[in-house]
């Protein structure tokens, strides 16, 4: 497994984790992501995708982040498109209701692929 851990500034700590499994490539995020780390978040999600094979998945799992700025989440929909020319499925792991509200609020659901758990984004399956 593959382990990287990034402190950005005192307060602003994001930290993740690399694991591939027979379906993907796993990247669990931990702490959250503001205008102090963006650049890290970036950084992290062009590195990792860069290690994923062609025609595999690539999931970030959000689910123990504290928060997400609406600029991580625009670079996330253009890693998704970034990674879907290389063909990469990318998809986000979500499941704080305050995230949502800024990929709603941003309108950011048909570029931002989220999903409620790991399980449901390995299968492709969003909740109705």
């Amino acid at each position: 497994m593959l382990g990287f851990t990034v402190e950005t500034h005192h307060d602003h700590q994001l930290r993740w984790t690399a694991r591939t499994t027979t379906e993907a490539l796993v990247i669990q995020v931990f702490g959250q992501v503001d205008a102090h780390n963006e650049s890290d978040w970036q950084h992290m999600l062009r590195e990792c995708a860069a290690t994923a094979p062609e025609r595999s998945l690539f999931i970030v799992d959000c689910a123990e982040m504290d928060f997400m700025s609406c600029g991580a989440l625009v670079a996330s929909a253009k890693q998704t498109a970034d990674s879907r020319q290389l063909g990469v499925t990318m998809r986000l792991v979500i499941r704080q209701p305050s995230i949502m509200r800024i990929i709603t609020k941003c309108g950011m659901e048909d570029s931002v692929s989220a999903y409620p758990d790991l399980d449901s984004a390995l299968e492709g399956h969003r909740p109705p």
